[in-house]
Parts: C-alpha cells; structure tokens; sequence
C-alpha cells in the first residue's frame, strides 16, 4: 500500500489487510495515511521509504561507540569522507547519462514497452494499450494514467512506448534530480581534514568552560552492541534455507515433494 500509485490500486490492497485484520487497518487510518502511503502524500517522497541508511551509519559505527565523544567525532567525519569520495569517483566514471539506480528503472521500463502498442491523439496526448488496458499519456505534462511517470519522474513504460514511436529521447524527460552532473554536484563539498589538535586555535572562553558529564544512571547489565530487532524479523529467523528443485521455503531438495521450478 505504502508503494501504491493509484487510488484503485491502494483500496483493493487496504481491502485484504481488513479481511486478515481490520485491527492492523484501523491503525495505519489513525497513524495518518499521508505520512506513509505515496497516494495520500502531500509531496513526492522520492523512491527512499525505508530506514535502510541509518541502519548502515549505526552499523559502521558499532566500535566507534566505545571511544570518547572527540574521537568518536572523528571516526564519523573519516567515514562521511571516504564515502564523500568513492560515490563522487564513482560518478565521475560513470558514461551514462543518468545514475545507476535510475539507468536500470528506466532500462526496465524500455524493456515492458516492447509489446505496446501507441495510438496518437493529438501531438502530445496518446492512447497506450497494454494487454486488455489502456493508459494515457501527456507528453508535454509529463503525465501518464498510472501515476508513475509523474511520482517517479521517470519515463513509465506507456511513456517510454509514446517516446520510441516519435524516436525521442527518454533522458529529456526525466528529472534534472536524477542525471549524472546533478549528483556529481552532491558531492563538490568535501568533508575536509581537520589539523593536529596542537595547531587548534581555542577561544579562551571555551577552554575555561566546564563540561560536565550528563545526569545518566547506567542501567545494569552489558551494554547492547546490537539493536533491538523487530518482532517480524524475530519470526522469519537468522537463515532459511529453499530448496534448490522448486524454489520452496521450509525444506530441501531431498525431502521436496513439489514439482521442479520452471527455469
């Protein structure tokens, strides 16, 4: 639901999760359906709706919690530079016209319009037909039926069918955000190197500040080096193993009673 383009397509999901349990329902309604579905979003969120990023920080900087508060700084300013100066060399090497991420979206797209066929309108608007369903496209709005040209600001696949019957480029069309010299650009700042702690100039009224430390109670116990995980990830397990014949979770190929996976 969270990654639902239409309206249609967000009820009939909302649908089976009241038929499994409308309890889960009624708490995503009062948690406010505009903060976590992209129908009901006020801005375009982007394609980023997971918490993946703060989880990779907190996991580079298990060790580094153990240093004190200068050094800990430092680890995290080292970090943020090497990671500064891989993504921007990585872009800087990088031929094609928009980011990978991007590049592939919109590769996958190019390769679902094969089978669509375009029937024009008038210059700009066209009828799409894919399978038993239609679609319509804007090309001069930048808009198409299903909601993805306009969300993602990519070419959908109903548009990428409109651009190669009038052998246009589908880079013309997608967000500035998302070509190469703009991401480049992310990172021109760089996280510069800080001097030898003997060359800082302090300000005096800095150094006759005291600090003191803040009012903790250590809770007993060792300290937790890992974070808490959630009850789904605690149900699925560490590891679980498919069997190689039919793809099927719970078993292996010796004890598989299913038929063989279609390759």
């Amino acid at each position: 639901m969270a990654k639902a383009y239409t309206q249609d397509e967000f009820d009939e999901l909302m649908a089976k999760v009241v038929k499994a349990d409308i309890r889960v329902a009624e708490y995503l309604d009062l948690a406010g359906r505009e903060k976590w579905a992209r129908v009901y979003a006020s801005v375009n969120r982007g394609w980023t709706m997971t918490s993946n990023i703060a989880e990779c920080i907190n996991r580079h900087l298990v060790a580094a919690r153990e240093l004190p508060i200068f050094d800990f700084l430092e680890e995290v300013r080292k970090m943020y530079g090497r990671w500064n100066y891989t993504n921007r060399r990585n872009g800087t090497y990088t031929f094609t016209t928009l980011s990978k991420k991007f590049q592939e979206k919109l590769s996958i797209n190019e390769y679902l319009c094969l089978r669509m066929t375009v029937e024009p309108s008038t210059e700009y608007v066209y009828t799409v037909h894919d399978g038993r369903r239609r679609f319509v496209v804007c090309l001069k709005n930048k808009t198409c039926s299903c909601r993805m040209f306009q969300i993602d600001e990519i070419p959908c696949p109903h548009a990428w069918a409109v651009l190669k019957k009038k052998n246009l480029k589908a880079d013309d069309y997608c967000s500035e955000l998302f070509k190469l010299e703009t991401v480049v650009k992310t990172y021109d700042i760089p996280v510069d190197p800080l001097p030898d702690e003997r060359e800082w100039k302090i300000l005096t009224y800095i150094l006759e500040d005291v600090v003191l430390p803040p009012r903790y109670k250590r809770p007993p116990g060792r300290p937790k080096l890992k974070r808490d995980k959630p009850l789904r990830e605690l149900l699925i397990g560490k590891k679980r193993y498919a069997c190689s014949t039919c793809g099927q979770l719970g078993h292996n190929r010796r004890s598989c009673s299913f038929e063989p996976r279609k390759k």
